[in-house]
């Protein structure tokens, strides 16, 4: 194995292991997991793992019962008695999200849709930063490279882990071009890797982001890369800065 092969495996360990600040808790793991180092574990973001839960209650346990000396108190019963009343209403209502429906921007123009997409590419270098307007996604949006598929906030919480955004470039390759079904950019980037060496790997592809008919908003976030996996971990380059 030659030096760079060397490196490469190094950085493909290091990665694995950086990976567990987003990926799931301990507690929500299964008991026994063999430890393995992937491709995927150098890109993705992790998946949740079903917990096998055999936690049983004993059925055995006797209710506590008030003694005697203990008196009854009117505005504390009748406190607890709101609160549980309270709480059981709440239980009932949908959950709102943090980017409530009546935030989003429903049936956005292409023309003004354009000009975030742009924003968020050339100012706010959203592939390595995350930093979306979330306003033109739906909540239920699917993100997708060539590794895995995330939910949104999993992509969000795994990108900006991931990436160090001062020392990665990206460049907008070409226009943004944007119709009612979807909309469609090409990239070049350089992404430096926030693990040990900080390695920087380059790249080229893709994005092809499909809008709902009937909102306009993005649904699915599909990116696709010029070169395979492997061809882009041979690019890694150690202590450069872009």
């Amino acid at each position: 194995m030659n030096c760079k092969n060397t490196f490469i495996a190094a950085l493909v360990l290091a990665a694995s292991q950086s990976v567990e600040s987003f990926a799931p808790s301990p507690a929500s793991r299964v008991a026994k997991r063999g430890s393995t180092t992937s491709i995927n574990g150098f890109f993705g973001f992790g998946k949740k793992q079903k917990r096998d839960n055999t936690d049983v209650t004993s059925s055995t346990k006797k209710p506590a019962v008030q003694t005697q000396n203990e008196t009854t108190n009117p505005i504390r019963d009748s406190r607890r008695s709101f609160l549980s009343a309270s709480a059981a209403t709440a239980s009932l209502l949908p959950l709102q999200s943090a980017h409530a429906a009546s935030e989003k921007r429903i049936n956005i123009s292409d023309s003004d849709l354009k000009q975030i997409i742009l924003s968020d590419i050339v100012d706010k270098s959203f592939l390595v930063t995350a930093d979306i307007t979330r306003a033109v996604y739906d909540e239920s949006a699917t993100f997708t490279d060539e590794i895995d598929v995330y939910t949104m906030d999993k992509w969000i919480k795994g990108t900006q882990s991931l990436f160090i955004p001062s020392g990665s470039r990206v460049s907008l390759v070409g226009d943004v071009n944007v119709s009612p079904n979807e909309v469609t950019f090409r990239f070049d980037e350089d992404l430096m890797f926030n693990i040990p060496f900080k390695p920087v790997c380059s790249l080229s592809g893709k994005v092809v982001l499909t809008r709902d008919e009937k909102t306009g908003l993005i649904t699915s976030y599909r990116e696709y890369w010029d070169q395979s996996v492997n061809d882009v971990l041979k690019t890694a380059k150690f202590g450069k800065k872009v």
